[in-house]
């Protein structure tokens, strides 16, 4: 169904991403698939589907499930734990029993996890090893940017998989795309990754055309009849974020035009929780990015002087800058031309104090 609200794992579900499913078919011929974008635009979706519409073992790891909110950390043997997870799931496929066996990793549940680090690195390699064995698996972390938060270096066990373990292809998903680029480290000298050949898919945001026609397909599914304002007025607030989208069609079943209200007033709610762990860590992203929700575009002069007007501090350009850098990384605005602007209209929503 279009309008489900967890994520699609049938080709059927996704709503025209073919150009960037069979991009990410071919792709997975490579030894590393980067798939970018920003939060709630279908990510893995169009990973899981795909992958569910071919006949491969993959593993698929969530990794903002790991990630703790209050220590700000990824604690290795969670990492440990998922994979291991993951196992289980295979152990029914032909092989993946024996050839764990043999790798030394018991297959009981539940798994000791209370184990040093150096003891949890090998645990994994020989996981890795096994799963090596089979011919080929997919080995997907999704929202990949948070393993910068693992309390166990990793890029040194992900270069030995790339450059020895031939059976493996590595998927990193990721809607702080410039936190991605750094963890993984492809273009960083000091980084055992750097130089690797990667593969990148990017989803953008429904075009204006392209959400009308998703709302229609969606109602039309549902046997709904909906008038064409209403489509227009959901498209014109809740811009091409196929997450919004969803759940608009999906309340507007039950509540009619109420719907697009109650939507603002839950996506903010999510997107206030993002927000706030994100201003923690630096005391000027919440100025830096009401400017820009007030201004809807704003150039690098006007938020400066937003930003000071609105803290009483005399800032350095240095600072701005960093902040504004940092922010695009995260996903939470873009660069056109001049021009900074929100991408998610919820999060404009959030920061100018609506719903």
């Amino acid at each position: 169904m279009l309008f489900s609200a967890e994520p699609k794992d049938s080709i059927k579900d996704l709503f025209d991403r073919r150009v960037e499913v069979e991009r990410f078919k071919d792709a997975l011929n490579q030894r590393m698939v980067l798939v970018l974008g920003v939060r709630r635009v279908g990510k893995s979706s169009l990973v899981l589907s795909a992958l569910n519409s071919l006949n491969v073992n993959y593993i698929f790891i969530d990794v903002r499930r790991i990630y703790d909110n209050v220590a700000k950390k990824v604690q290795a043997e969670r990492l440990y734990e998922e994979l291991y997870l993951g196992l289980l799931k295979l152990s029914r496929r032909e092989r993946v029993r024996d050839i764990l066996a043999r790798s030394g990793i018991s297959l009981e549940y539940p798994i000791k996890v209370k184990l040093p680090v150096e003891e949890i690195r090998g645990n994994i390699l020989r996981i890795l090893d096994g799963l090596n064995e089979l011919g080929r698996v997919i080995i997907v972390f999704d929202e990949a940017q948070y393993l910068r938060y693992l309390t166990m270096g990793l890029r040194p066990i992900l270069a030995h998989v790339y450059d020895y373990m031939r059976g493996i292809t590595m998927v990193f998903t990721g809607s702080e795309v410039g936190l991605l680029y750094d963890f993984i480290g492809v273009e960083d000298p000091g980084s055992e990754l750097y130089g690797r050949y990667y593969e990148s898919i990017e989803l953008r945001p429904f075009s204006v055309e392209e959400s009308k026609e998703f709302l229609r397909a969606g109602f039309k599914e549902l046997g709904v009849s909906v008038e064409e304002y209403v489509i227009d007025r959901a498209v014109s607030e809740l811009d091409g974020i196929v997450g919004w989208l969803v759940y608009f069609g999906r309340l507007y079943v039950e509540k009619g035009m109420d719907a697009l209200d109650e939507v603002k007033a839950l996506g903010v709610r999510m997107v206030k929780r993002e927000l706030d762990e994100v201003f923690t860590r630096s005391p000027y992203y919440r100025y830096i990015m009401k400017a820009i929700a007030t201004l809807g575009k704003a150039r690098w002069r006007n938020i400066m002087d937003y930003v000071m007007a609105q803290t009483g501090r005399r800032l350095t350009n240095a600072t701005i800058s960093r902040d504004l850098k940092n922010l695009v990384k995260m996903g939470f605005i873009e660069r056109q031309g001049d021009e900074y602007r929100i991408i998610d209209p919820m999060v404009r929503y959030a920061m100018l104090g609506e719903y």
